[in-house]
């Protein structure tokens, strides 16, 4: 075994809570199953002055096993109960933990919002949202982004999760309810100030952001007013959009275009 993988090794069990020495002493053991302290010493580089008392420890903790006397030999639990004990403390760690991290505070009154910059962290936490959402998942997005996170929703969907959604733009795909977005000059805006996003969980946490060419920014809060702020941003545009489906005629023919007439009154957006 070159160098390199023995140091990423050491490195991995390092990773997953030995400590240096425990380590390099384990995979001596590994390597060299049945032999002294000294020789553990001699084969991993661990200082004489450390091999002994490293080695009680691992004992202590059932990753070494101690036999004979004059001089004592060691041998390694085999790698994969090692791995198996490891993974299951892990995992019994994290339920314990979600389950009662909770009740130190039932009603959690969180203020502060997360600012998410680039793609990729904008969509892992879009994910996390959509994979743990339990009763509704309210959607405003472009196609793009329907069909990116189609399958995360549809897997929610299948979970009984209510899915509802805005979309501008067309999708071949559907999931739950769409109402589609058909007032015109949506893609120049987009164009000009990025295709945004929008996705309230539970009515519990929302997340509002961004898709701009090297420019991808979100907000991700639990933060009431906010969650009020975005709830009644796709509430309202689920109305114009079953408005517009059955009176586009009347409206244009009374506003103008994409109700250009009231739009010239207005300063903003």
């Amino acid at each position: 075994m070159n160098n390199k993988k023995i140091e990423k090794i050491i490195n991995e069990l390092i990773n997953i809570g030995l400590n240096t020495y425990e380590a390099k002493s384990y995979l001596a053991l590994i390597q060299n199953p049945n032999i002294s302290a000294y020789e553990i010493s001699k084969i991993s580089g661990v200082p004489q002055s450390k091999v002994y008392e490293t080695i009680k420890k691992m004992v202590q903790k059932g990753l070494a096993i101690a036999s004979g006397t004059n001089p004592v030999r060691y041998t390694a639990l085999p790698i994969d109960e090692f791995l198996d004990r490891y993974k299951s403390n892990i995992e019994n760690s994290i339920s314990y933990i979600k389950e009662n991290i909770k009740t130190l505070n039932e009603d959690p009154n969180i203020e502060y919002m997360w600012h998410f910059k680039g793609k990729i962290q904008i969509n892992n936490k879009i994910k996390s949202i959509i994979d743990e959402a339990k009763k509704s998942l309210y959607f405003e997005m472009w196609n793009y982004e329907f069909d990116f996170f189609y399958e995360d929703i549809y897997k929610a969907k299948e979970r009984g999760v209510n899915i509802v959604t805005v979309l501008y733009g067309k999708s071949e795909r559907e999931v739950g309810t769409i109402y589609y977005h058909q007032m015109s000059g949506m893609d120049s805006n987009a164009n000009r100030f990025g295709r945004w996003i929008t996705v309230v969980a539970d009515e519990k946490e929302c997340l509002f952001g961004i898709y701009k060419t090297n420019e991808n920014n979100a907000v991700w809060t639990q933060n009431k007013p906010f969650m009020l702020l975005t709830e009644a941003f796709i509430i309202h545009d689920i109305m114009i959009a079953e408005i517009y489906s059955k009176y586009k005629k009347v409206l244009d023919d009374e506003f103008g275009t994409n109700m250009k007439k009231i739009r010239e009154k207005i300063d903003i957006g």
